[in-house]
């Protein structure tokens, strides 16, 4: 099961590993035309359609909100231990790259139904992120910047249509190839952009063992702790659940920390980086044990 969780993490880290490479060999080009396409385009149209093939139930929503909700307050307790650097800590366990990388990974490992089932925990995830998050830094809520993000319209027109048994798939024949087109292309694109987002990020080597706590609260602590709240779960949510609570840092930590605490934003980039790394092992470590715990 190790080395099956192992190939199937595998791809996504090649993918961004290119997007890496060659963000360092055009060093000197703008990425925001893609960065862009990724947040306007491509991570809506992973979330529309497998939200409008798996249409979550309310269920499952209400189960996934309360779960992330003790993991927000976990990471918020767990980030009044650090004096120095509280803001780094909270927000990077809280915005786990639950999307770009975890889409791709529950995909290889358990199919489309593990997917549609990310798509809500990236929701929950957003919507925390972008509400109780800034709520907690900055002392009042920030509901408005959740209309700002595509995802959320995206999910809702999926769940909307879906429940209507409303299909992307009834489109004309010629629209809908167009349209797969890019939904195939979707998720090897986002991968992409996380490893030129990454290449952008200026590396430093001091205080190094503070990321590396950072790192091992994001990708062993926190989903350790969730384990508990998951076995109130249906197996097979469970294990979507905590292996998306164990992903590592997602890129939007950095845009949170530059709006908040400007002079941390080359720390959170690099505990991105770092966090992203050492999930290549974490994670299949992850799945092999949750397939121990809950089964196939």
């Amino acid at each position: 099961m190790i080395s099956q969780a192992f190939n199937a993490v595998l791809p996504s880290f090649v993918m961004i590993f290119v997007g890496y490479i060659y963000g360092k060999i055009f060093k000197d080009k703008d990425i925001n035309i893609v960065s862009d396409i990724a947040t306007w385009l491509m991570a809506p149209l992973v979330t529309f359609t497998f939200t409008n093939d798996y249409v979550p139930s309310i269920d499952v929503l209400l189960k996934f909100g309360g779960g992330f909700a003790i993991l927000f307050v976990v990471s918020f307790l767990i980030s009044r231990l650090h004096k120095k650097d509280r803001e780094l800590f909270f927000t990077g366990n809280v915005y786990v790259n639950s999307g770009y990388l975890g889409y791709p990974v529950l995909l290889a490992l358990w199919g489309e139904e593990a997917l549609a089932l990310g798509v809500v925990y990236s929701f929950v995830n957003v919507l925390f992120g972008s509400t109780f998050l800034p709520a907690m830094i900055r002392g009042r809520f920030e509901l408005k910047n959740v209309l700002k993000l595509p995802f959320v319209y995206a999910i809702a027109a999926g769940w909307i249509l879906g429940l209507m048994g409303i299909s992307y798939k009834t489109l004309p024949t010629g629209i809908l190839t167009g349209f797969n087109w890019l939904r195939d292309m979707a998720i090897p694109f986002l991968l992409l952009q996380v490893g030129l987002s990454i290449s952008k990020i200026s590396f430093e080597k001091s205080d190094l063992a503070h990321y590396l706590i950072l790192c091992a609260e994001r990708l062993v602590l926190i989903p350790l702790i969730m384990v508990a709240f998951a076995l109130v779960l249906k197996p097979f949510e469970a294990k979507v659940f905590i292996l998306e609570s164990a992903m590592p840092i997602g890129v939007n930590s950095v845009v949170v920390i530059n709006t908040f605490k400007k002079e941390d934003t080359p720390k959170a980039g690099v505990t991105v980086a770092l966090s992203t790394l050492l999930s290549l092992f974490t994670l299949p470590m992850w799945a092999y044990i949750l397939e121990k715990i809950f089964g196939v």
